[in-house]
């Protein structure tokens, strides 16, 4: 008898090769016949370059999109769709019964936890509510009249990948980015370390694993140099958050701590998707490949917190995909709109 068949979808391909390598990698551990499937928006993408088979869709906010997700998972049977950047979530989170109903799980939190995590004040909103210590949203005219000091913080209320995320030194530096940045959010500036925590959560909410990990170096928006750390105050605090959250699959939590033992560790972002560092918490110990697959065949996993190796770096380099512009155009296109054609 052969492998058993295992099929993955991952939506918004984009670059994350390394991810994609590690999901092949789980195949193997799994004893899987595994074969990867990526869409996205723009042939100029690294991950379709190197799936077992790719094709361009319509952009999410496009109304052929979840229609054109389905048919790729009926035609192949995908038992698993896996959305790698924050774009496409509300939308499917919106329809993750009809993913359901086409034999797919959706690897994404069901549609309020989404919406908590999409919009920066309904987040703010429910670390208050929850009692999670995070950093005071701050109005425009408080800090113009000179009742919160400088510095402060400033991102878009729906923001990703800390676009449009800046540190604010005066009055000038505010009244320039509040009309920068778009639908702008002011926030205290938090004092101490920032740390990531890839989080994984099974499909009833359960926390199974929660890995800190500290930015050394960001290059256009995503972690290139880093490494864990095997902080229980993070790591007991974060699985509390997710825990009162409720999300399915990934999240990437931001918070800040300060090097001593009794500071205080403050919130400031939930994203409910894989981070762009999860590679590193994958490559320290953290199987969350595996545990996802095991969790898309209805197989049992136990949380193992802390099962992840302590101060394990990571350090990218710059590697390419090379493809002939042939290649780029056999890609298939399955709806044809301008959204969908190679860019």
């Amino acid at each position: 008898m052969g492998k058993p068949p295992f099929t993955l979808l991952l939506t918004c391909a984009g670059r994350k090769v390394s991810l994609l390598n590690q999901f092949r990698q789980a195949f193997d551990e799994l004893d899987l016949d595994g074969q990867i499937i990526g869409v996205d928006s723009s042939s100029h993408s690294a991950v379709l370059s190197v799936c077992d088979k790719s094709y361009l869709i319509p952009r999410c906010d496009h109304p052929a999109y979840v229609p054109t997700l389905l048919d790729v998972c009926r035609r192949h049977r995908v038992q698993l769709l896996l959305p790698l950047i924050d774009v496409d979530l509300l939308v499917l989170a919106e329809h993750r019964e009809q993913f359901r109903e086409a034999g797919t799980l959706a690897m994404v939190s069901s549609l309020p936890v989404v919406q908590i995590c999409r919009d920066k004040e309904n987040t703010s909103r429910f670390f208050e509510e929850r009692g999670i210590p995070t950093v005071r949203n701050l109005s425009i005219e408080d800090v113009r009249s000179g009742g919160v000091p400088y510095p402060v913080f400033i991102k878009p209320a729906n923001g990703s990948g800390s676009q449009h995320a800046y540190k604010i030194h005066n009055r000038e530096e505010l009244d320039f980015f509040v009309r920068y940045v778009p639908l702008p959010i002011l926030q205290e500036f938090a004092l101490g370390q920032e740390y990531t925590v890839d989080v994984l959560c099974d499909l009833g909410g359960r926390v199974i694993n929660a890995v800190p990990r500290r930015r050394l170096e960001v290059r256009a928006g995503e972690i290139s140099k880093g490494v864990t750390v095997k902080d229980w105050r993070i790591i007991d605090a974060t699985v509390d958050l997710a825990t009162k959250l409720g999300g399915v699959g990934p999240l990437t939590v931001q918070c800040f701590a300060g090097e001593e033992a009794e500071s205080a560790i403050r919130f400031t972002e939930i994203n409910p998707r894989v981070g762009g560092g999860l590679p590193l918490s994958i490559a320290a110990g953290a199987n969350y490949p595996k545990q996802i697959i095991r969790m898309a065949l209805g197989q049992p996993i136990e949380p193992c917190v802390g099962d992840f190796a302590d101060e394990f770096y990571m350090f990218r380099y710059e590697e390419g995909v090379y493809v002939p512009g042939a290649s780029l155009a056999d890609i298939p296109c399955l709806h044809e709109i301008s959204q969908c054609r190679a860019a």
